[in-house]
């Protein structure tokens, strides 16, 4: 080709045609300039290109991390409220003639703070390393930094209310019961069981295996007349409250930028559209509506219901009568092949979100058992849940189709 291109050169040269070569001369420079031009423009497709897709990796990474930390959020959530329920019941108890007869299993002697902190790792990479410019979106861009920052603020109450209410609650608490206000007769039985412990075994047991008194409050009228122990219950109570609360504003952060982040993905861009009106924020698949079908189905009517949940479910298996949770589980095996639990499926986080919204107090710890037991809840009351639960299901997946 370049030979060809001087060959004309040379030939119009030779029979002296100057205007002819000049306009040739300037077409040839202009064709090269186009060439030019357009290696650029190609090359501009490129990186281009590549940039996309390696923004699509980032986005699609930081799915990933705020999705486990949307349900572990949701577990710290639940689990401080749990506490924060527990304690609120002693504090009440004070407040009566007569001590509940279950209150014993809500007073508690000690325990640890569980601070949680979202998965951060990809948006503070990105951050920290300058490669946010990744990200084509300067919304998303300036979102992203603002979660990080806003997360960094809630965690640093966080660890105010730790240091203001945890820490000398808990010191309140050994104080009020330094040991046990179990009754001598009630330690003495199990005197066997403390033997067999190690530290009795090397001579390092901090009590005797039969003792002789207590030395400390031994029984819960005693403990519910001490003002210390109310106070550690009021500064335990408000901790788990209030951290209960901070979790729930990251949880909802973590909600918003994940929609964000669906919506610039281009996997799951009508997804983010459709969770943008959720109040759950929770993708679901086939599997898990028809888990929650399977459920319903195990509770076909009333003399298929279990009122008593007791934890076990093997019984209600053989019995075909199922609690609430017997019948999630079992239908999950039935589904699945399995019951997880680390995390919990989509399906059974939004029947615990959507028991979350029951305003009745039909529980203080474990949230469907409870519900599940109580005298309030009526056989129409579960199979409304297992209602509501698999229509918002429904309009997800039938959105994404």
């Amino acid at each position: 080709m370049i030979k060809f291109f001087r060959k004309i050169r040379y030939d119009l040269m030779k029979q002296n045609k100057t205007s002819k070569y000049l306009k040739y001369a300037i077409g040839e420079i202009a064709l090269v300039m186009i060439g030019i031009l357009l290696a650029l423009q190609v090359n501009e497709w490129n990186k281009e290109r590549n940039r996309k897709m390696s923004e699509q990796v980032v986005i699609e990474q930081l799915i990933t991390d705020l999705s486990q930390s949307q349900h572990e959020l949701e577990e710290q959530k639940a689990r401080n409220l749990r506490n924060a329920r527990a304690y609120s019941q002693v504090l009440r108890a004070y407040w009566k003639t007569n001590l509940p007869e279950n209150i014993q299993k809500y007073v508690r002697g000690g325990g640890g703070s569980d601070v949680y902190s979202p998965v951060l790792g990809t948006a503070q990479s990105l951050i920290n390393s300058g490669r946010l410019d990744i990200i084509s979106s300067k919304m998303l861009k300036s979102d992203i930094v603002a979660y990080v920052e806003e997360v960094g603020y809630r965690l640093k109450d966080v660890n105010r209310y730790e240091e203001s209410y945890f820490r000398p609650g808990i010191a309140l608490l050994k104080e009020a019961i330094p040991s046990s206000y179990r009754s001598k007769e009630f330690i003495n039985k199990s005197s066997e069981s403390f033997k067999n412990d190690w530290n009795y075994k090397n001579n390092l047991n901090w009590r005797p295996a039969i003792v002789e008194k207590v030395p400390f409050k031994t029984d819960l009228q005693q403990l519910f007349e001490d003002k210390s122990f109310f106070k550690a219950n009021q500064k335990l109570f408000i901790y788990h409250r209030n951290i209960s609360w901070r979790y729930d504003d990251i949880l909802e952060m973590t909600n918003k930028l994940l929609v964000k982040l669906y919506l610039a993905s281009d996997q799951h861009h009508e997804l983010g559209k459709k969770l943008g009106d959720s109040n759950y924020y929770l993708v679901f698949e086939a599997e898990d509506l028809a888990l929650l079908k399977q459920a319903d189905a195990l509770l076909s009517n009333p003399s298929k219901w279990n009122k008593s949940d007791d934890g076990i479910c093997e019984d209600d298996s053989a019995n075909e009568k199922f609690s609430l949770i017997c019948a999630l589980r079992t239908a999950s095996q039935d589904v699945l092949g399995e019951w997880k639990e680390d995390p919990y499926s989509p399906a059974i986080r939004l029947v615990l979100l959507k028991l979350l919204e029951d305003k009745n107090r039909r529980y203080v710890g474990n949230m469907i058992r409870e519900w599940n037991n109580h005298l309030d809840t009526t056989f129409d009351d579960v199979k409304n849940l297992l209602k509501e639960s698999m229509k918002i299901i429904e309009n997800q997946i039938a959105t994404n189709d």
